[in-house]
């Protein structure tokens, strides 16, 4: 499946802005209609999860959480929440940023309610590393912030932010998976992210 050249596409050194000439589709994934990848996409999300929680009961007792009175607990709890979904556009916001460092175009932004899932997305095509360094940015970027910031925070509320350093692994998890599938892949793929579906291309074989 080959895709048209548009004449008039910019270019930087990290990604096109249409095809090159030659190149046709080498993978596609639909990350709302692979059953593969949406089993892999949970069960890394689960295996981080516990991988991230059970260790951390024994260096921190979740029982510090609830050692003061209810009023504190219920806004430590509506602070997380709050957290959370202030995260969710921090997220994709770092996304946009490498997006635009790359192209010097902004990105696009989306939320597919009937899978949960927000994501940027822009019409460039990405070169290999460009694209891993993007789609891992928020889960460096952030991972780092909440790490440093748990490394200075009273014991009662550790676990009230730590949920939300969990959710930027397990929230990562899509992102993870794409970086694997593309870091395998021959090194000059572009990366078409469109949001919830992906585009690898490569060059086509010569005759």
């Amino acid at each position: 499946m080959k895709k048209a050249v548009n004449p008039q596409g910019e270019s930087t050194a990290h990604a096109c802005e249409s095809l090159p000439g030659g190149y046709e589709l080498f993978k596609r994934i639909d990350l709302t209609k692979d059953r593969s990848s949406l089993i892999a996409i949970n069960i890394w999300s689960l295996a981080a999860a516990l991988a991230m929680v059970l260790p951390m009961l024994f260096v921190h007792p979740i029982k510090y959480a609830f050692d003061m009175d209810m009023g504190k607990i219920l806004f430590c709890i509506s602070a997380t929440i709050v957290g959370m979904t202030v995260y969710l556009f921090l997220h994709e916001g770092v996304h946009g940023i490498f997006i635009r460092l790359f192209t010097g175009s902004s990105a696009a932004f989306g939320f597919d309610l009937k899978h949960g899932m927000a994501y940027a997305f822009s019409s460039w095509y990405f070169k290999k590393l460009p694209y891993i360094t993007i789609a891992l940015a928020p889960l460096a970027v952030w991972g780092i912030v909440l790490t440093l910031m748990l490394s200075d925070i009273d014991e009662t509320y550790f676990w009230y932010l730590y949920i939300v350093q969990i959710f930027n692994v397990t929230g990562s998890a899509g992102d993870i998976y794409v970086s694997c599938i593309a870091a395998r892949m021959p090194k000059d793929v572009l990366a078409h992210d469109m949001g919830t579906c992906l585009l690898y291309t490569s060059p086509s074989p010569r005759d």
